[in-house]
This record gives structure tokens, C-alpha cells and sequence, in this order.
């Protein structure tokens, strides 16, 4: 359930719902001009419909040394997103605003996590959208150099997003995301959970509107796979 928890809370900046026009007047405690620019990227985000990518997780834990690295693919398109995990051990993960199903290649174990209602806003959509976001996290400048010590300011943007909700509290600190201004891409996602420990999520070649199909976003389950639903206590 933790392991889940933490890998959709540190995609919610990759999978925010889509709000209602005008729904995203500036919150108390934010800067005007913050805002602005944070509505033109959100904009711009908008225009994407599919994207794909390559990506690389690192977990920090103070238990180790060394931070434990993933690397595969990622491809979004509408509601739906498909991790592929190649390194260090294959898994194939799928999150849309139902649910998410975690599949375990070697172990022929697949994993079903229900969203709930309230992680579902935030798993509607695979873009930045701040009508869903603000409704969930305060918002802070940070200097991009915190995040990227090559990341340029003017070209990216920084934020500190901390969860206004105790649901969310419970399993995060704070989300830490450098945004390219130009696009509305996310280029760096860090999560600090209650525990500390640091998810940093790096994305490159990124390519967007390449037509992504939907067959493309489906989980292939083989046969003699084992379904189990952890947060109800069930297996078949």
C-alpha cells in the first residue's frame, strides 16, 4: 500500500484532472505575478494530448547509501498513463482515474490499488492543471538551481507544493517540481514523504502529440498471472 501511496502521490504533477473554465482565480498567498505565469504554462500544458518519454526514478532513504534508481518509458494520453520500469527490475505500471495496477513480469503478480474519489481528481488527466492542484497544495517560488544546478531561470521554473489536506499530509511533505515554461512540461518531480525519504523523478526525450493509440496504453496481463487487491485483503 506505501509503495502505491507514494507512486501516485508523486505523479499527481503528472496526472491532474482537468478543471472547469475560469477555475483558476489566483489563491490567497500566492504572488500575483506568480499566478500569471503559472496560468500561461498551465495553457500552455493544455494543448498536449499524448506525450512519451524516458524516465529516471531515484529514491534517498537514510537506510542506505546510495539511492535505489529506476529507469523505462512513460506514455500518456488522455486519462491514461503506462509505466514501463526496464532497470532494475521489470514492472509495468498503469494509472488512470479508476484505479492503478502495478504488474510484476518475473513474480506474475499484478497489484490493484482503487484511486478513491479524491486521488481520482488527481489522476484524471496526465498535465498540470492548477484548477485541480490549487485545490490541494499551496504554491512557492523556488530558484531552479535547487532542483537543477544547469536549469536555466526564465526557461524553467521551480515550485514548492505542500498539501493543504491531513489525507495527503499523511503520506507527503512536500512536492518540489521544475516546470519548462515554454511547454508546460515537468522536467524534474522531487517527493519528500512523512518519512523523509525522497522519490526524484527526471524525464528526457520527451515528445509530444505523436500519436499515441490507446492499444498503446493497455496492460498486457499474461496468462497464470495472480490478482490481488491489497487494501482489500483479497487475491484470486
Amino acid at each position: 500500500m506505501r509503495i502505491a501511496a507514494a507512486l501516485l502521490l508523486g505523479l499527481t504533477l503528472l496526472a491532474t484532472a482537468r478543471g472547469e473554465p475560469g477555475a483558476t482565480d489566483r489563491p490567497a498567498g500566492v504572488d500575483e505575478k506568480l499566478w500569471k505565469l503559472l496560468v500561461e504554462i498551465d495553457a500552455r500544458g493544455a494543448q498536449v494530448k499524448d506525450l512519451t518519454a524516458d524516465f529516471t526514478q531515484e529514491k534517498f532513504t537514510p537506510l542506505l547509501k546510495k539511492p535505489l534508481t529506476s529507469t523505462g518509458t512513460i506514455l500518456i494520453k488522455g486519462s491514461a498513463s503506462l509505466w514501463h520500469t526496464a532497470q532494475p527490475e521489470p514492472t509495468v505500471m498503469r494509472i488512470d482515474d479508476k484505479e492503478l495496477r502495478l504488474l510484476y513480469p518475473r513474480q506474475k503478480v499484478l497489484e490493484v490499488y482503487p484511486t478513491g474519489q479524491k486521488m481520482a481528481s488527481l489522476a484524471a488527466s496526465p498535465f498540470p492543471r492548477l484548477d485541480v492542484l490549487k485545490q490541494h497544495f499551496t504554491f512557492q517560488q523556488m530558484a531552479t538551481k535547487e532542483l537543477d544546478a544547469a536549469a536555466k531561470e526564465g526557461e524553467t521554473i521551480a515550485l514548492r507544493m505542500r498539501p493543504t489536506e491531513p489525507e495527503l499530509r499523511k503520506h507527503i511533505d512536500e512536492v518540489q517540481v521544475l516546470l519548462q515554461v515554454a511547454t508546460g512540461f515537468v522536467l524534474r518531480a522531487t517527493t519528500i514523504d512523512s518519512d523523509g525519504d525522497r522519490v526524484v523523478l527526471s524525464f528526457s526525450n520527451i515528445r509530444v502529440n505523436g500519436g499515441v493509440v490507446d492499444r498503446e496504453l493497455e496492460l498486457v496481463v499474461p496468462a497464470g498471472v495472480k490478482v490481488t487487491h491489497p487494501l482489500e485483503g483479497d487475491a484470486k
